[in-house]
């Protein structure tokens, strides 16, 4: 096995969980590093998902900073690409920083 760094106790408590079963028959200590090369994997696909997702919302933000409405004549058309821009921007943010992001509003939304 390659060397990879240790995945969060959440992420190993989860694999050692959903692989019960599957590992009933396997010494502890085998299981518990079975649990923990999952957990760092599961982590490993989260990142690079996470990863890709900042790199769209990047990619949105630039498409509304540079759409023709961002230099409209009409007000509106300026401030909804704005708008947009920002809202990229904050989820690019958000996602970026890993955090939990369950029950987080977005940008002005009331509930959050």
């Amino acid at each position: 096995m390659k060397n990879r760094k240790s995945g969060s106790d959440d992420t190993v408590e989860a694999a050692e969980a959903a692989l019960r079963e599957v590992l009933k028959d396997v010494p502890s200590d085998v299981r518990r590093r079975v649990s923990q090369e999952v957990g760092v994997l599961i982590e490993e696909h989260v990142q690079g998902e996470r990863e890709r997702c900042v790199g769209i919302c990047r990619r949105q933000a630039e498409v509304w900073r540079k759409t023709s409405a961002a230099r409209s004549s009409v007000a509106a058309a300026r401030d909804e690409a704005r708008a947009r821009a920002n809202e990229a921007r904050y989820l690019t943010d958000l996602i970026e920083s890993g955090a939990d992001l369950s029950g987080v509003g977005g940008p002005g939304d009331a509930d959050a």
